[in-house]
């Protein structure tokens, strides 16, 4: 026998058969189950020896293998021949004892084995599979049982007929103690007649050929009824030796048979207590998990009130701490339910005067998230997040950002934030600066006259000083007069005025008739008689 490597096995393709030993077993276990076993390449080899210890379980995965058992006269006779799919020597591996006959490989077979460690460590480890692999053992012992008990049914009434057959040989043998007694009777009245004629001395030939006849008929019936005898005899003692074996057969199936109903339902109790375990295990885990995710949501809840916390701390310690004084806490104006609608009107149509807003959040949370919602940042209430419009399908809701930037956006409620507290404010400024109409910006207020201190002494007043004065107070009747009556307009003058087209026409000729210098100062120079030369008339840059 030689052992194939799992590298031997993978590169020839071998598979266990998916019926038999291997029957109702998944994928997975079936591929687990391929290489827990060994895998024997043998060639008209001996795989199990009568009598001797057995420790594997066996299926045949390609060929064919011989059962043989020898007997009484020691001579080798085949029970059986399995073929593929076919496992043997379960009895021996399920009671730890020796095998009951030979098996033996007929040419070139590839086997699959499997001892009883491995097969306990795979029903642990793989507990549906392995109860599957046990069911299985036990469907081919219950057949190999029923297969035995059928033909000690058969052996049953075959030995019922040899009865029936030696009881009718043993009541003929009454009848041919008869016959051999007739003819018994026959030989003496044959001898008598050999003396009658001896004596009378009268013969012929008729009478010898009939007595000769007569002599050889009795001696073959005498033959005849000699080796029916002995058949007889000997078939009877054949016979009841068959009854002995059949019977030491039976009942060493049947003892077999209560074993392996005894392990059936061990087995079966085992797989039970299997299933429960595995579905106790499932809960346990399940619980766990649960009692995993509420311990981590208690701990976010718990590091996100932390890191409040320390926000809160440092600005306590940024603002300085100021004297306790009792303020009265003005009551808030009660605005009316039109005003509000009026001004949400007047926002909806001048959007670019109140957007965008910080607004607070008031009873419920916000959740902010961003375009493909993938990322959420809840907003408690009190937190501020900003207003950039209304929701263009319902003006009752607005559309907010975070404070510095729109990656993550969300929908809140008008009612949930304080946007009509901030609107109102702008709406009545504006309202007001409505009412008060358009003011003129050439309008000039009068301006209230300053005192001068008094002196002790006196300085000369000039003509000049006097004639200002005068000048001054005579401009200040008409100024205090232009407040009602209607604004002067004041001209002013450009301080660089725009120069005529005729610029250098209408220069004197003492500027024109001005010698030009006719140097070359080079391509790069720019003064103002190369820039002369090279734009013809004037210079882009005009000289001050």
């Amino acid at each position: 026998m030689k052992l194939l490597h799992r590298e031997d096995v993978l590169e020839a393709g071998y598979d266990l058969p998916n019926t038999g030993l291997c029957a109702n077993i998944g994928t997975s276990e079936m591929e687990e189950l391929r290489f827990g076993g060994e895998w024997i390449l043998a060639e008209d080899e001996t795989l199990v020896a009568d009598g001797h210890e057995q420790r594997y379980l066996y299926m045949v995965v390609s060929g064919e293998v011989a059962i043989t058992k020898v007997n009484d006269q020691g001579k080798s006779q085949q029970i059986a021949t399995l073929g593929t799919g076919a496992a043997f020597g379960e009895m021996a591996f399920l009671s730890g004892g020796v095998a009951s006959a030979n098996v033996q490989s007929i040419g070139e077979t590839i086997l699959w084995r499997l001892d009883h460690e491995r097969l306990l460590g795979f029903i642990a480890e793989h507990g549906v599979a392995g109860g599957q692999l046990c069911l299985n053992v036990a469907s081919i012992l219950s057949g190999r049982l029923v297969d035995g008990n059928k033909k000690v049914v058969d052996m049953g009434k075959e030995l019922q007929t040899s009865l029936a057959q030696l009881q009718q040989a043993s009541s003929a043998d009454a009848g041919k103690d008869q016959a051999l007694k007739q003819m018994q009777g026959k030989v003496a009245n044959m001898q008598n007649a050999f003396r009658g004629s001896a004596v009378k001395k009268s013969s012929n030939i008729l009478t010898i050929a009939a007595s000769v006849v007569a002599v050889l008929s009795t001696l073959g019936m005498v033959g005849l009824l000699v080796s029916m005898d002995d058949s007889a005899a000997r078939e009877a003692v054949t016979l009841s030796k068959k009854v002995e074996k059949l019977e030491a057969n039976e009942e060493f199936y049947l003892g077999l048979k209560k074993k392996l109903e005894d392990e059936n339902l061990d087995l079966v109790e085992n797989g039970k207590s299997l299933v429960e375990e595995k579905e106790q295990l499932a809960s346990t885990i399940s619980r766990s998990m649960e009692d995993i995710q509420d311990l981590k949501d208690q701990l976010r809840i718990k590091d996100r009130e932390l890191s409040q916390a320390k926000d809160d701390i440092v600005r306590a310690q940024r603002i300085s701490p100021e004297p306790m004084v009792q303020k009265s806490v003005p009551k808030e104006p009660v605005i009316s339910k039109s005003a509000v609608e009026e001004a949400i009107e007047w926002s909806k149509t001048h959007t670019t005067l109140v957007f965008p807003m910080l607004v607070a959040v008031k009873d419920k949370p916000v959740t902010l998230q961003d375009a493909k919602q993938m990322v959420k940042i809840p907003v408690q209430v009190g937190k501020m997040v900003r207003a950039k419009g209304y929701h263009p399908q319902s003006a009752d809701f607005l559309v907010v950002a975070q404070e510095k930037s729109d990656k993550f956006l969300a929908t809140i409620r008008i009612e949930n934030s304080n946007f009509v507290d901030l609107l109102m404010p702008k709406f009545q400024n504006r309202a007001s600066t409505i009412d008060r109409g358009p003011v003129n910006p050439l309008l000039v207020a009068p301006k209230r006259s300053t005192p001068t201190p008094a002196s002790s002494s006196r300085a000369p007043v000039s003509n000049a000083s006097v004639s200002s004065n005068r000048s001054a107070s005579s401009l200040a009747t008409p100024a205090k007069a232009s407040v009602s009556a209607t604004p002067t307009v004041v001209k002013g003058k450009a301080i660089n005025a725009q120069k005529p087209e005729d610029m250098l026409g209408s220069m004197d000729s003492s500027t024109q008739a001005k010698k030009v210098d006719t140097s070359d100062h080079g391509a790069n120079c720019v003064c103002k008689d190369c820039r002369a030369k090279k734009i013809g008339k004037g210079s882009l840059f005009p000289d001050p």
